[in-house]
């Protein structure tokens, strides 16, 4: 029979519970009563491998007989009435079908508590028609045993009683007396495992009862501190600020802890205890007290309970200190939970940010995003953020106003004792001055003051990144060097001030002449350089050449002043004339000098017959230096006669260089390297001495005969001429009227006093 055919003809039992008692196993269900259209409870039993269900409540005022007791593993017994119930002879068989029970359809009537009232009936009667022959059996036994046994009862009656309640009340006084013991153990044992200190004093203050901590934390033994008054353990100044607390009272104070206690009832507040050996921070702590009544409410003390709040206090003072830190420090500082929602800020954030603190608590610190940083830069703080759970670095930040502030940021991420992210703690710094100070000094470092233009350490950035560009790119670019001509006439008769005003206003002049991808700097004094990248060709760099000398040549109007300069440019090309920073500006330089010695006001291209012209001019320079030491110069006399006299009156020293290797060298070849070098002043002293020998030999033999010097302007206007001059008249002994000194006219006129 399948499933299907089987609950068409069987009733399923609902709301099946399973009952364990002991080793047997029960079932507790519901079934339907369908001629009484009502629901019946029943219990199901498995005996012997099949399964019976019976009510599950007795006849006899309904008692419930789901957890009766099973007699022969067929039978319950009512616990009630002790009435013997057979399951099967009172229930019905059931089908167990994968852990469902049915009942057949024929049988439901039978689970009906009727049919079992019947069965019980049967039963009941014939159980106590037994017990009463039972109950007469054992009351005539009962009674024969009274009989024979009277006399000695009556006998020991008594005794037996006195005995019984002797016994009785031992037993009780015993059980009550271990009872307290276990009591009074317990106690203990909860009052020695709390960290808090426990004291328990009577109606004078004094100590009656304490527990291990007090020991552990104050080093007194119990026997110590039994019978001594709790005020004790108190400093000075805390028993008077509790006495100052205390109203006028008509009694003598024995304890103002106690006292204190009795005002209210109860008191609590903060308080030194003094320990057996006094440490050198003292340990405070939170005093809880209340009065001790006994049942019937008379006093019988208090109970005072101490907990050690001296971490707490050392916390709540570090906690005052971050506070009093976290709101006077400069730094804008501000807390944000997990998600980046603003907890805390302080008033340096409120003063950098425009923010008060109630407009910005509780927004995401988004707010602070500034447009100036990008997407990704955040992205990588972020991350940086949660695998290192830290980031420093310099971010802009976006005040209320709208306007970027420069911080250095560092953010930190704070975690809790399971390593759960819980907040960002920001500290960041008004970087604003520091970076117009870095600007500043920027500025200082690579431009000019004077002009604004770049000075020479940023044009050698310059021209080293154009000649890169150039080589990657396979252009050209030009290089130019302009000294303005005879710019120290202008300080020396205008002044400086002058100077500086003439030089702003040629800086004007050559950057409206260069285009925005050219680079003009000032090296110093009246020297500039243009840097012109990707020519086309040698025209371009012509061209500008041209119009700068134009542009300079125009008059300058200083004030009431209006002056003329001019200026001489010397120009080299990369790669033609170099291919690194150095080699250019040799080369321009070069070529500017030769742009002078052509007359001023005109431009020169390198070339390389400069190289070797400059290269002699070092060797001469050089070779200069040592010829006098080496004596390589001589004195020639070129005679002077006088036409009236008809005779030779005097003679002019000229000086001659026997250089080796170039034979005799006159003085137009190396006179004008000796001034540009000042080696005229000590070669200069060298003639004037030479002549001065030569002028005593000829005086003696020609009485008036008289030495023509030239005198250099540097040599005449250095500041110890005349110191020289008189030293090497002494030395030679010669007479000045056998000296005659050649100058010349501009000399004398650029300053006719001195």
């Amino acid at each position: 029979m399948n499933s299907t055919t089987q609950l068409s003809v069987h009733v399923p039992v609902d709301a099946l519970t399973q009952i364990t008692i002991g080793a047997s196993i029960r079932w507790q269900g519901k079934i339907n009563l369908p001629e009484e259209n009502r629901v019946a409870d029943i219990l199901i039993f498995n005996l012997l491998g099949e399964f019976w269900a019976i009510p599950t409540q007795c006849p006899h005022q309904g008692c419930n007989l789901s957890h009766a007791k099973l007699l022969d593993e067929i039978a319950l017994l009512c616990p009630t009435h002790n009435w013997r119930i057979n399951i099967k002879f009172s229930g019905v068989r059931i089908i167990e079908h994968h852990g469902q029970f049915t009942v057949p359809v024929s049988s439901v009537k039978l689970l009906d508590i009727n049919t079992l009232v019947q069965e019980r009936k049967t039963v009941t009667h014939e159980a106590s028609k037994t017990l009463e022959l039972l109950r007469d059996e054992i009351s005539k036994i009962r009674l024969a045993n009274l009989k024979q046994e009277k006399q000695i009862h009556v006998i020991t009656h008594d005794m037996d009683a006195m005995l019984r309640d002797s016994e009785t009340q031992k037993l009780q006084l015993k059980q009550k007396a271990n009872q307290y013991q276990n009591l009074n153990r317990f106690v203990d044992r909860v009052m020695d495992t709390l960290d808090v200190l426990l004291f328990v004093i009577d109606t004078e203050g004094c100590i009656l009862r304490i527990n291990k901590s007090v020991e552990r934390e104050l080093g007194y033994s119990e026997m110590e501190l039994l019978h001594t008054e709790i005020d004790h353990l108190l400093p000075e100044k805390e028993r008077q600020r509790l006495s100052q607390c205390l109203p006028p009272l008509p009694w003598r104070i024995e304890s103002v802890v106690l006292e204190t206690i009795r005002l209210k009832g109860f008191y609590a507040g903060e308080h030194v205890l003094l320990g057996q050996a006094q440490a050198d921070t003292p340990t405070i702590y939170w005093l809880n007290c209340n009065l001790l009544h006994c049942d019937q409410g008379k006093l019988e003390g208090a109970v005072v309970s101490a907990l050690n709040i001296t971490e707490l206090k050392m916390r709540e003072m570090r906690l005052r200190l971050s506070a009093k830190v976290f709101e006077s420090s400069k730094e804008a500082i501000f807390i944000t939970d997990a998600q980046g929602n603003i907890l805390e800020v302080n008033a340096a954030f409120c003063m950098i940010s425009g923010y008060a603190q109630s407009e910005v608590v509780g927004l995401n610190a988004r707010i602070l995003k500034s447009r100036l940083v990008s997407s990704k830069f955040y992205r990588q703080l972020k991350t940086s953020l949660l695998k290192q759970g830290f980031w420093k670095g310099e971010l802009w930040l976006q005040c209320k106003s709208g306007a970027n502030c420069p911080m250095l940021l560092n953010i930190n991420a704070v975690y809790d004792d399971h390593a759960e992210l819980t907040h960002y703690a920001a500290i960041s710094t008004d970087i604003s001055q520091q970076k117009k100070n870095e600007q500043d000094l920027k500025q200082l470092a690579y431009y000019d003051v004077l002009t604004e233009l770049p000075n020479r350490f940023l044009f050698r950035d310059r021209v080293e990144h154009e000649i890169s560009m150039a080589q990657r790119n396979n252009t050209r670019l030009a290089l130019l060097f302009l000294d303005l001509d005879h710019f120290k006439n202008i300080n020396d008769t205008l002044g400086h001030w002058a100077g500086d005003a003439l030089l702003q206003t040629i800086a004007h002049r050559i950057q409206h002449c260069l285009r925005k991808s050219d680079t003009v700097a000032r090296m110093g004094g009246d020297e500039f350089t243009v840097i012109l990248p990707n020519l086309n060709s040698i025209n371009d760099s012509t061209e500008v050449a041209r119009q700068l000398v134009q542009a300079i040549a125009k008059p300058v109007t200083i004030k009431e002043h209006t002056v003329f300069i001019g200026a001489s440019i010397g120009i080299a090309i990369f790669p033609d004339d170099g291919s690194d920073f150095y080699a250019l500006t040799k080369h321009a330089d070069t070529a500017m000098y030769a742009a002078k010695t052509k007359g001023r006001g005109v431009f020169q291209y390198f070339e390389a017959s400069m190289n070797e012209a400059a290269h002699q001019r070092l060797l001469l320079e050089n070779s200069l230096r040592n010829a006098i030491e080496r004596g390589e110069f001589q004195l020639t006399y070129q005679p002077k006669a006088d036409c009236y006299l008809q005779e030779i009156t005097g003679a002019e020293a000229l000086i001659f260089w026997r250089r080796a290797g170039f034979g005799i060298m006159p003085p137009e070849s190396f006179i004008g390297v000796a001034e540009e070098t000042a080696l005229i002043i000590p070669l200069g002293n060298w003639i004037l001495k030479t002549a001065c020998l030569q002028a005593n030999i000829w005086e003696q033999l020609r009485p008036g005969f008289r030495i023509a010097v030239n005198i250099s302007p540097k040599q005449l206007m250095h500041d110890d001429f005349m110191q020289v001059l008189d030293n090497i008249l002494a030395e030679t002994r010669t007479k000045p009227d056998c000296l005659e000194f050649e100058v010349t006219e501009s000399l004398v006129m650029h300053n006719i006093e001195k």
